[in-house]
């Protein structure tokens, strides 16, 4: 009796496992694609790209290789952070980027001096200087500058910012 009931579980056993099998899933090539924009605007522009590839691969002593993985990407690009008021203080920085001189074009101003100030990224102030606020171009010198994004400040003698510049150093 024992062994005609061990015989239907055993096929139902096999049914089960051949039907679990049969609805496994399969590993074929398959493709998810970024996606992403960009906007200008006249003090800048924003672009990012969502799901960017990271080449990242794993072989086994087989040669199977798993690879892929995906990460949020984001460049942003922008020359003015914050634009000085045209009415007390209208200038002009150039170029940008850079490689050795900035010029701040003064060309038109209602205060007496202008205080300028470079940080790094980090906030280490790496130049300061007053000028006069009268029309005129200011050039500084940023050939001994590392490589990397600065932020000019202009500011009045009161220490109010009034305009905030990114600056791109190659």
């Amino acid at each position: 009796m024992t062994k005609n009931k061990s015989k239907p579980i055993a096929l139902l056993g096999a049914a089960m496992l051949m039907g679990t099998m049969s609805y496994a899933q399969s590993i074929a090539p398959q493709s998810v694609n970024s996606g992403g924009t960009k906007m200008t605007q006249a003090n800048g522009s924003l672009s990012f790209t969502v799901g960017e590839l990271v080449v990242l691969s794993q072989t086994d002593s087989d040669g199977n290789t798993l690879g892929g993985g995906f990460t949020a990407g984001a460049t942003l690009t922008t020359t003015s952070i914050q634009e000085t008021d045209a009415a007390v203080l209208d200038v002009k920085v150039y170029p940008n980027p850079t490689t050795e001189l900035v010029n701040i074009q003064i060309n038109h101003s209602t205060i007496d001096q202008v205080v300028v100030t470079i940080t790094d990224l980090q906030g280490k102030e790496v130049y300061k200087g007053k000028y006069a606020g009268i029309s005129n171009v200011i050039g500084i010198n940023t050939a001994s500058y590392a490589t990397g994004t600065y932020v000019l400040s202009l500011k009045n003698l009161n220490n109010q910012v009034l305009g905030t510049y990114k600056i791109i150093k190659h």
